[in-house]
């Protein structure tokens, strides 16, 4: 019998299709009952908003008609409070009259000429500027002590006189609202305003008004005018919150229904249908048992030689009572060698994958340091160029006043001169090293003696840095080694070390030049006892842009191209330059490698200039 068979038996056997179907329609069903629900409670959230703005509304009308009324314009407010006081209606709302200054006028809370508040603020004046009606939030009434609400009409300016009119709402008033609507005892029902704050609610309210109601809440209010919102109340209880937002007030009225009432009848449709369903399956996977162990045992031979293909080998294969299986058994074997040969290339791809992403990360490593490295470069060249310029401004701004006096003008001029050079410099460092990288330099080759050079250049560094007040041990060993190059270039390669050794250590400390010969090389060493390198900088030391560690003051300054210079320019002579360090603290070594020169080319020859002899 054929797999097919067997598996159409058990599509047949097991109802899987059918349950899910079940499943869907009950699904949906439940999700139509709860929608329903709610829009039940949102009926009840939005006929109690229109209730409110119903009440907000006519006490508009009201404050309207008292604002355009003679008895205000005419200031006869005893007359106006005996009229309004006869004409209220329920002692949890009162009339304010306020004039532009904040001063209360009239108060039908209190008899007429009991002393009214005075200058309470400038919010009558915002209403009546904007001549608009303002329907307020939740405060604390100054007269009655207690949370109340406001809506307050300004007079007219045609009128001539500046007063605002408020009705003044006590929030138990609104709880008249509530029960026009059929509330069940479970729900809960408030109206909060603008800020968040809580105006009435039908459930604890002397625990609940005027303070805040939860942050999701609000903050779905805020973001849309009506909708549903599951939350946790002040009260502890899950609900699902149907809230509307009035566009007359910035009121919002929310209905909270516990979600256990609402999910209730759900749940229990929920499991009796789970209940059901588990039966139904119970009885699938059954009949699928009793066919799948007819097929266990023939597939357990193709299970076993897939097992040993996996593991590199194929075991003979075995007849059972499917046919499809004998065939792939049949295929199994015949695939074990193109399988071997597949796994071989793969195993070569992966390593080629490997080495693909250590080279990605290595360029992408290198991308950053160097981008990073031009960044600080940036900053540094901005610093470096700011101040000689800022010298040289000032310096010309004295000489251009009129009737100074010589000396400072030649003090001036010195100034400006002084940074100009220094400015010269750094001009002259960019250019070398572009020269140095696009391989433009060239040299003036002569007979040069390194001794001679190592001298010079310490003499002159010694002689300039006793100006500025910096003070070293130099330890200076010099001998006779003469190779053929550029001896300016090869000065500005040994001035770049002795000044890079200077700037990186600290005053007093020793700084030791000797050269020697070796091996056919004329070797220079600088060493100093200052800050030294660690070990991931050595690589990226003779790389452009890259800078050790400089003092807060960067009283030596520099753009960090001076070692990327020196190496171009000792590379250009045949020569090698290296750097090693023991560690942060443990100073610096520069050692260059320059080759001898032969004895013909030290002789005297035509065109080669005399080599300089050593000072004694």
């Amino acid at each position: 019998m054929k797999t097919r068979s067997y598996l159409l038996l058990m599509l047949v056997a097991i109802i899987v299709p059918v349950a899910c179907l079940s499943m869907l329609g009950l699904s949906m069903l439940l999700r139509f009952e709860q929608e329903s629900r709610f829009r039940s409670i949102e009926e009840v959230a939005k006929s109690t908003s229109l209730l409110i703005d119903g009440e907000i509304a006519a006490a508009e009308a009201s404050l309207r008609t008292i604002a355009y009324s003679h008895d205000l314009q005419t200031d006869q407010f005893e007359r106006l409070h005996t009229l309004l006081s006869a004409t209220t209606t329920s002692p949890l709302t009162w009339t304010l009259v306020a004039d532009y200054d904040g001063n209360g006028v009239i108060n039908t809370l209190v008899p007429y000429g009991t002393p009214l508040t005075r200058r309470s603020g400038d919010w009558a004046a915002r209403i009546y500027d904007q001549q608009k009606t303002k329907v307020g939030g939740y405060f604390i009434g100054t007269r009655s002590k207690r949370g109340v609400v406001s809506v307050n009409v300004p007079a007219p300016t045609a009128a001539g006189k500046r007063y605002v009119v408020a009705q003044i709402f006590d929030p138990h008033y609104f709880n008249k609202v509530f029960s026009r609507n059929t509330l069940q005892d479970s729900w809960i029902v408030g109206v909060f305003d603008a800020d968040g704050i809580s105006i009435a609610r039908n459930r604890q309210p002397e625990k609940m008004v005027g303070g805040k109601v939860r942050p999701e809440l609000f903050e779905a209010s805020r973001r849309e005018r009506e909708g549903i919102v599951r939350h946790l109340t002040r009260d502890g209880v899950e609900v699902y919150d149907t809230f509307v937002r009035s566009e007359l007030t910035g009121w919002t009225v929310a209905v909270g229904v516990p979600v256990a009432e609402i999910e209730a009848a759900a749940r229990a449709t929920f499991w009796l249908s789970a209940t059901a369903l588990l039966v139904v399956l119970g009885g699938a996977v059954g009949i699928a048992v009793f066919f799948g162990h007819r097929i266990d045992k023939s597939l357990r031979n193709a299970t076993l030689a897939a097992h040993a293909l996996a593991l590199g080998r194929v075991t003979p294969a075995r007849r059972s009572q499917l046919n499809e299986v004998n065939v792939l058994l049949e295929e199994l074997q015949r695939s074990s060698q193109s399988l071997v040969q597949e796994s071989a290339a793969r195993q070569g791809l992966e390593r080629e994958r490997e080495r693909l992403l250590d080279s990605e990360r290595a360029a992408r490593k290198q991308a950053e340091a160097q981008s990073e490295a031009k960044d600080h470069f940036i900053s540094m060249l901005s610093h470096e160029l700011r101040n000689p310029l800022a010298a040289i401004s000032a310096a010309l701004s004295v000489i251009r006043l009129p009737s100074m006096p010589a000396a400072k003008t030649d003090k001036a001029w010195e100034i400006a001169t002084r940074q100009l050079r220094h400015l010269t410099r750094m001009v002259e460092d960019l250019l070398d090293v572009r020269r140095v990288l696009s391989g433009k330099v060239v040299l003036e080759k002569a007979r040069v003696n390194v001794g001679a050079v190592v001298r010079f250049c310490c003499d002159s560094r010694i002689m300039a840095t006793a100006a500025t007040s910096s003070s070293h041990e130099w330890d200076i060993q010099t001998e006779d080694a003469w190779v053929v190059g550029d001896k300016t270039r090869l000065e500005q390669v040994l001035d770049n070390l002795l000044v890079n050794a200077i700037k990186y250590s600290p005053e007093g400390s020793r700084i030791s030049v000797r050269n020697t010969t070796l091996d056919g090389m004329a070797v220079i060493e600088v060493l100093d006892h200052g800050v030294g390198m660690e070990a991931e900088v050595l690589p990226t030391i003779f790389e452009s842009l890259v800078q050790g560690p400089t003092t807060i003051d960067r009283s030596l300054g520099g753009l960090g191209l001076g070692l990327s210079i020196a190496k171009g320019l000792v590379e250009l002579h045949g020569g090698t330059i290296a750097a090693r360090s023991e560690g942060v603290g443990m100073g610096s070594t520069f050692v260059v490698r320059l080759p001898l020169a032969d004895a013909s080319q030290v002789s005297a020859t035509p065109g080669m200039p005399a080599a300089d002899p050593l000072p004694d």
